[in-house]
């Protein structure tokens, strides 16, 4: 399993919301990735995750600098309106881009971007939540509605071809409750159809056991942030376990 750390961006600074609302400047997201890479994180994530809200980009030059020295995978995204867009974080040094916004409101140029950069290359997020007792998925900073169940929205993933899916629970972002085991029958149904990724509440190190048979990797943000609790004390335990 990795561990991946994901890194929100806006106006070139580290920020961080809580259940999608109320974003909290941090710092420099260069000394946070510098710090996360020593610790032995597998990847990093970087996301202007208001783009898509305000309509603006990824720095390339912040990527050049996360980017300069550091031998892991890096994946970008946020504010992906194009392909034109994509090939510039690609070129920028990001070996993957993430989606989301545009799956639902331009699929056509969505999947134009995974067949010119392969479907490897492009990590979809799926932003969920639970209404009701069902769980429902969001786009736009969790602004709008797709009105797709969670299962038909991986379903949508995988039929557009995208090569990694991320499944963030908006519940329990920034909130340190502890991923959420009640995916765990939807995860089993669907991963051998395509690698999944989860994000939202991460807490405590045991939970990468929990999950190890049904996710490829664990995204983490405010745990690690607000030091919570020890990026290498996870990535430790993880290598321990030989996932």
């Amino acid at each position: 399993m990795r561990i991946i750390s994901r890194l929100d961006i806006k106006s070139n600074l580290l920020i961080k919301s809580v259940k999608f609302d109320g974003v909290k400047k941090i710092g420099d997201p260069n000394i946070f990735a510098i710090n996360y890479y020593n610790s032995g994180v597998d990847e990093l994530m970087l996301v202007n995750n208001t783009g898509s809200l305000y309509n603006t980009k990824l720095d390339q030059n912040l990527i050049k600098s996360i980017r300069k020295d550091k031998a892991l995978p890096i994946t970008s995204g946020g504010g992906i309106k194009s392909l034109s867009d994509a090939i510039s974080l690609i070129e920028s040094g990001s070996d993957k881009i993430v989606i989301n916004s545009l799956i639902h409101k331009n699929y056509k140029e969505a999947k134009k971007i995974i067949n010119t950069l392969g479907s490897s290359s492009v990590v979809g997020s799926i932003q969920f939540d639970n209404k009701n007792g069902k769980f429902i998925t969001l786009y736009e900073m969790a602004r709008e509605f797709t009105r797709l169940s969670l299962t038909d929205t991986i379903e949508k993933y995988i039929d557009l071809g995208i090569g990694e899916i991320l499944l963030t629970d908006i519940n329990r972002d920034g909130c340190y409750a502890g991923l959420n085991e009640k995916l765990i029958e939807i995860l089993t149904e669907f991963k051998d159809k395509a690698p999944l990724l989860l994000s939202g509440g991460f807490f405590d190190k045991t939970e990468i056991k929990k999950f190890k048979k049904v996710v490829s990797g664990i995204v983490i943000s405010s745990a690690i942030h607000y030091n919570k609790i020890k990026l290498k004390e996870i990535t430790n335990y993880n290598n321990k376990l030989g996932l």
